[in-house]
């Protein structure tokens, strides 16, 4: 192969590389942002639960509609994470036949310019 040729390749394949890993990332930064809501509702409620104060919340029953409301998100949230992490596994796929790639072209870049000794 033309070593013009192969260089150009190489670059392509670390280019495709990059895009992929960078949707990895996307995907990884949405799941860690969905977690942290899910989290932070599951303090929530666990602040909630501990202060046994009588307020007006609890008085009127508010309270047990927000507790509802709390564990239909966190459903919601978590069936998203298993979308996004089905997703994450496709990408992954993706980045890894990309990375390989992209790995032995420069490789054969790598060797093609080293000078041959016969």
């Amino acid at each position: 192969m033309n070593p013009e040729n192969l260089t150009r390749l190489a670059q392509l394949a670390a280019m495709k590389r990059d895009v992929d890993l960078q949707d990895v990332s996307r995907i990884t930064g949405q799941m860690n942002a969905l977690q942290r809501e899910i989290d932070a509702l599951r303090d929530e409620v666990k602040a909630r639960d501990e202060d046994l104060t009588l307020d007006p919340a609890r008085m009127t029953g508010v309270d047990v509609v927000w507790r509802r409301w709390v564990d239909q998100t966190v459903r919601h949230h978590q069936a998203r994470m298993a979308e996004l992490a089905m997703a994450r596994e496709m990408f992954m796929g993706k980045a890894r036949t990309s990375f390989g790639r992209a790995d032995v072209l420069d490789k054969l870049n790598n060797q093609q310019k080293k000078p041959r000794s016969d």
